[in-house]
Protein backbone atom coordinates (compact mmCIF):
# COMPACT_ATOMS: atom_id res chain seq x y z
CA UNK A 1 0.00 0.00 0.00
CA UNK A 2 1.67 3.31 -0.92
CA UNK A 3 1.62 6.72 0.69
CA UNK A 4 -0.55 7.90 -1.54
CA UNK A 5 -3.12 4.93 -0.79
CA UNK A 6 -2.89 5.55 2.66
CA UNK A 7 -3.44 8.98 2.74
CA UNK A 8 -6.75 8.02 0.81
CA UNK A 9 -7.42 5.73 3.19
CA UNK A 10 -7.10 8.21 5.72
CA UNK A 11 -9.24 10.85 3.80
CA UNK A 12 -12.08 8.07 2.91
CA UNK A 13 -12.59 7.76 7.36
CA UNK A 14 -12.12 11.24 8.52
CA UNK A 15 -12.63 13.60 5.90
CA UNK A 16 -10.55 15.61 3.70
CA UNK A 17 -6.94 16.94 4.99
CA UNK A 18 -5.79 19.96 4.79
CA UNK A 19 -1.67 19.96 3.50
CA UNK A 20 0.13 20.59 6.75
CA UNK A 21 -2.01 17.35 8.38
CA UNK A 22 -1.26 15.35 4.90
CA UNK A 23 2.53 15.95 5.29
CA UNK A 24 2.39 14.85 8.76
CA UNK A 25 0.88 11.99 7.59
CA UNK A 26 3.31 11.19 5.51
CA UNK A 27 6.13 11.89 7.74
CA UNK A 28 5.14 9.68 9.90
CA UNK A 29 4.55 6.70 7.31
CA UNK A 30 8.08 7.72 6.92
CA UNK A 31 9.55 7.55 10.48
CA UNK A 32 7.40 3.93 11.50
CA UNK A 33 9.21 2.56 8.18
CA UNK A 34 12.51 4.16 9.44
CA UNK A 35 13.09 3.68 12.83
CA UNK A 36 10.25 1.29 13.55
CA UNK A 37 7.60 3.20 15.65
CA UNK A 38 5.80 0.79 18.12
CA UNK A 39 2.64 -0.02 17.16
CA UNK A 40 -0.36 2.73 18.54
CA UNK A 41 -2.06 1.32 21.28
CA UNK A 42 -6.01 1.67 22.32
CA UNK A 43 -8.64 3.93 20.69
CA UNK A 44 -9.35 7.83 21.22
CA UNK A 45 -12.73 8.25 22.75
CA UNK A 46 -15.63 9.16 20.26
CA UNK A 47 -17.06 13.02 21.32
CA UNK A 48 -20.68 11.13 22.47
CA UNK A 49 -18.75 8.96 24.92
CA UNK A 50 -16.35 12.03 26.25
CA UNK A 51 -19.65 13.88 26.94
CA UNK A 52 -21.25 11.48 28.83
CA UNK A 53 -17.37 10.97 30.75
CA UNK A 54 -16.72 13.20 34.36
CA UNK A 55 -13.86 15.14 34.19
CA UNK A 56 -12.21 12.32 35.60
CA UNK A 57 -12.63 9.85 33.45
CA UNK A 58 -12.09 11.62 30.76
CA UNK A 59 -8.24 12.71 32.16
CA UNK A 60 -8.13 8.85 32.85
CA UNK A 61 -8.88 7.63 29.58
CA UNK A 62 -6.13 9.98 28.14
CA UNK A 63 -3.40 9.36 30.92
CA UNK A 64 -3.67 5.71 29.87
CA UNK A 65 -3.11 6.31 25.97
CA UNK A 66 -0.38 8.78 26.73
CA UNK A 67 1.20 6.02 29.15
CA UNK A 68 0.76 3.28 26.48
CA UNK A 69 1.88 5.23 23.56
CA UNK A 70 4.77 7.51 25.33
CA UNK A 71 7.89 5.75 23.15
CA UNK A 72 5.42 6.58 20.03
CA UNK A 73 4.50 10.33 21.09
CA UNK A 74 7.87 11.48 21.95
CA UNK A 75 9.53 10.09 18.71
CA UNK A 76 7.12 11.49 17.01
CA UNK A 77 7.21 15.31 18.40
CA UNK A 78 11.17 14.60 17.76
CA UNK A 79 9.97 13.84 13.66
CA UNK A 80 7.73 16.97 13.92
CA UNK A 81 9.92 19.20 15.83
CA UNK A 82 7.05 19.39 17.69
CA UNK A 83 6.00 21.08 20.76
CA UNK A 84 2.61 19.45 20.68
CA UNK A 85 0.94 16.58 18.66
CA UNK A 86 -2.93 16.48 18.72
CA UNK A 87 -3.55 12.51 18.05
CA UNK A 88 -6.26 9.96 16.98
CA UNK A 89 -5.59 6.47 16.96
CA UNK A 90 -2.36 6.76 16.10
CA UNK A 91 -2.73 9.64 13.65
CA UNK A 92 -1.71 13.37 14.01
CA UNK A 93 -4.40 15.34 13.06
CA UNK A 94 -2.68 18.64 14.15
CA UNK A 95 0.84 19.86 15.31
CA UNK A 96 2.73 23.15 16.60
CA UNK A 97 6.76 24.21 16.62
CA UNK A 98 4.68 26.17 19.75
CA UNK A 99 1.85 26.91 21.28
CA UNK A 100 1.19 29.78 19.86
CA UNK A 101 0.03 27.29 16.69
CA UNK A 102 -2.49 25.68 19.27
CA UNK A 103 -5.91 26.22 17.96
CA UNK A 104 -8.51 28.00 19.22
CA UNK A 105 -11.50 26.72 20.75
CA UNK A 106 -14.00 27.00 17.93
CA UNK A 107 -11.61 25.42 15.57
CA UNK A 108 -10.45 22.80 18.28
CA UNK A 109 -14.41 21.98 18.65
CA UNK A 110 -14.71 21.94 14.80
CA UNK A 111 -11.87 19.73 14.48
CA UNK A 112 -13.39 17.70 17.23
CA UNK A 113 -16.79 17.01 15.68
CA UNK A 114 -15.24 16.64 11.89
CA UNK A 115 -12.98 13.91 13.32
CA UNK A 116 -15.69 11.89 15.78
CA UNK A 117 -13.75 11.51 18.28
CA UNK A 118 -11.44 13.64 20.75
CA UNK A 119 -7.61 14.15 20.12
CA UNK A 120 -4.79 13.56 22.49
CA UNK A 121 -3.08 16.27 23.48
CA UNK A 122 0.51 15.62 23.80
CA UNK A 123 3.50 17.72 24.51
CA UNK A 124 7.05 18.37 25.09
CA UNK A 125 8.09 18.54 29.09
CA UNK A 126 7.63 22.30 30.14
CA UNK A 127 11.58 23.15 31.44
CA UNK A 128 10.53 25.22 34.39
CA UNK A 129 13.74 26.07 36.81
CA UNK A 130 13.35 27.20 40.60
CA UNK A 131 15.48 29.64 41.46
CA UNK A 132 15.62 32.55 44.23
CA UNK A 133 10.57 39.33 45.98
CA UNK A 134 8.23 37.20 47.36
CA UNK A 135 9.42 35.23 50.25
CA UNK A 136 9.79 31.81 49.97
CA UNK A 137 9.55 28.63 51.95
CA UNK A 138 13.40 29.32 52.62
CA UNK A 139 14.84 31.29 55.09
CA UNK A 140 16.33 34.56 53.63
CA UNK A 141 14.60 33.61 50.16
CA UNK A 142 12.93 35.76 48.00
CA UNK A 143 11.33 35.42 44.75
CA UNK A 144 11.51 38.02 42.27
CA UNK A 145 7.85 39.20 41.47
CA UNK A 146 6.61 40.93 38.54
CA UNK A 147 3.16 42.10 37.84
CA UNK A 148 1.05 41.34 34.64
CA UNK A 149 -1.90 42.15 32.84
CA UNK A 150 -4.21 38.71 31.65
CA UNK A 151 -6.59 39.75 29.45
CA UNK A 152 -9.25 37.70 27.58
CA UNK A 153 -10.83 37.26 23.97
CA UNK A 154 -13.83 38.71 25.82
CA UNK A 155 -11.85 42.00 27.29
CA UNK A 156 -11.92 40.49 30.88
CA UNK A 157 -9.10 41.33 32.74
CA UNK A 158 -7.06 40.16 35.71
CA UNK A 159 -3.73 41.82 37.16
CA UNK A 160 -1.52 39.41 39.19
CA UNK A 161 1.67 39.94 40.88
CA UNK A 162 3.23 36.84 39.47
CA UNK A 163 6.59 34.71 40.43
CA UNK A 164 9.40 36.32 37.77
CA UNK A 165 11.55 33.17 36.68
CA UNK A 166 13.69 34.00 33.85
CA UNK A 167 14.45 30.20 33.91
CA UNK A 168 11.01 29.14 32.71
CA UNK A 169 10.30 29.96 29.31
CA UNK A 170 6.49 29.83 29.56
CA UNK A 171 4.04 31.62 31.39
CA UNK A 172 2.03 29.40 33.81
CA UNK A 173 -1.28 30.94 35.83
CA UNK A 174 -4.23 29.48 37.72
CA UNK A 175 -6.80 28.43 35.58
CA UNK A 176 -9.40 28.11 38.11
CA UNK A 177 -8.71 31.41 38.70
CA UNK A 178 -8.71 33.08 35.75
CA UNK A 179 -12.30 31.10 34.72
CA UNK A 180 -13.82 32.74 37.69
CA UNK A 181 -12.56 35.87 36.81
CA UNK A 182 -14.02 35.26 32.74
CA UNK A 183 -10.63 35.61 31.22
CA UNK A 184 -10.55 32.53 30.39
CA UNK A 185 -13.32 29.66 29.41
CA UNK A 186 -12.72 25.84 29.62
CA UNK A 187 -15.60 24.19 27.60
CA UNK A 188 -16.40 20.82 27.49
CA UNK A 189 -13.51 20.49 23.98
CA UNK A 190 -10.48 21.69 26.50
CA UNK A 191 -7.57 19.30 25.97
CA UNK A 192 -4.83 18.87 29.19
CA UNK A 193 -1.19 18.23 28.63
CA UNK A 194 0.70 16.66 31.55
CA UNK A 195 3.86 17.93 32.67
CA UNK A 196 6.22 17.69 35.30
CA UNK A 197 7.51 19.70 37.82
CA UNK A 198 9.57 19.33 41.05
CA UNK A 199 8.89 15.39 40.35
CA UNK A 200 5.09 16.03 40.67
CA UNK A 201 2.90 15.56 37.54
CA UNK A 202 0.00 18.78 36.75
CA UNK A 203 -2.43 19.12 33.67
CA UNK A 204 -2.37 22.47 31.74
CA UNK A 205 -4.89 23.88 28.50
CA UNK A 206 -2.92 26.71 26.56
CA UNK A 207 -4.89 29.99 26.23
CA UNK A 208 -4.01 33.12 23.56
CA UNK A 209 -4.14 36.11 25.97
CA UNK A 210 -3.39 39.98 25.97
CA UNK A 211 -0.42 40.19 28.27
CA UNK A 212 0.36 44.02 29.78
CA UNK A 213 2.82 45.22 31.16
CA UNK A 214 3.16 48.51 32.59
CA UNK A 215 5.92 50.48 33.46
CA UNK A 216 7.67 52.93 35.80
CA UNK A 217 6.51 56.22 33.75
CA UNK A 218 2.60 54.46 33.33
CA UNK A 219 3.23 53.33 29.59
CA UNK A 220 2.36 50.03 29.00
CA UNK A 221 3.94 46.99 26.62
CA UNK A 222 1.21 44.30 25.46
CA UNK A 223 1.40 41.79 22.65
CA UNK A 224 -0.57 38.73 22.39
CA UNK A 225 1.06 35.21 24.16
CA UNK A 226 -0.01 31.56 24.98
CA UNK A 227 -0.31 31.07 28.68
CA UNK A 228 -0.47 27.88 29.87
CA UNK A 229 -3.07 27.66 32.52
CA UNK A 230 -2.47 24.80 35.14
CA UNK A 231 -5.64 23.02 36.81
CA UNK A 232 -5.88 22.59 40.03
CA UNK A 233 -3.24 24.96 41.03
CA UNK A 234 -3.24 25.26 44.35
CA UNK A 235 -2.81 21.63 44.30
CA UNK A 236 0.07 21.59 42.29
CA UNK A 237 4.07 21.95 42.35
CA UNK A 238 4.09 25.62 41.48
CA UNK A 239 2.97 26.18 45.06
CA UNK A 240 5.56 24.20 46.35
CA UNK A 241 8.33 27.27 46.80
CA UNK A 242 5.67 29.76 47.51
CA UNK A 243 2.11 29.04 48.72
CA UNK A 244 0.73 32.48 47.55
CA UNK A 245 2.16 32.17 44.04
CA UNK A 246 -0.92 33.11 41.25
CA UNK A 247 1.35 32.53 38.42
CA UNK A 248 4.63 31.84 36.99
CA UNK A 249 5.99 34.38 34.31
CA UNK A 250 8.96 32.73 31.86
CA UNK A 251 11.45 34.92 30.17
CA UNK A 252 8.84 34.19 26.62
CA UNK A 253 6.03 36.72 27.84
CA UNK A 254 9.20 39.23 28.15
CA UNK A 255 10.75 38.86 24.94
CA UNK A 256 6.81 39.34 23.51
CA UNK A 257 6.19 42.45 25.35
CA UNK A 258 10.11 43.74 24.56
CA UNK A 259 10.05 44.80 27.90
CA UNK A 260 13.40 46.07 29.88
CA UNK A 261 13.23 44.74 33.61
CA UNK A 262 15.39 46.21 36.45
CA UNK A 263 15.59 43.68 39.12
CA UNK A 264 17.41 45.52 42.44
CA UNK A 265 17.95 42.84 44.63
CA UNK A 266 18.86 45.54 47.70
CA UNK A 267 15.73 46.85 47.57
CA UNK A 268 13.73 43.60 46.34
CA UNK A 269 12.27 45.53 43.95
CA UNK A 270 11.35 44.97 40.08
CA UNK A 271 10.53 47.56 37.79
CA UNK A 272 9.58 47.87 33.99
CA UNK A 273 11.34 50.71 32.07
CA UNK A 274 9.10 52.44 29.67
Amino acid sequence: MTVDDILAEVERRMGALDERTKQAVTLALQLAEQQGLPKWQGENPTWDEWQRMSEEERQAVMDELERRNRVWLERMRQALRAEWLLVVDGKVVCYGASWDEYPPDDQLEALIQRLGKVPLLSAADPMIEETAWNLTRYPADFYPTLPVTLQGLTGQSITLVADFDTGSRHTFADADLLQRQGVITLPPTTLWAVGWHLNRPFRYAPRSLVVILTAADGTQKTASQTILCVRDWQRSPFVAINPNRPALVGRSLCLAVQAKILLDFAQQITSVQG
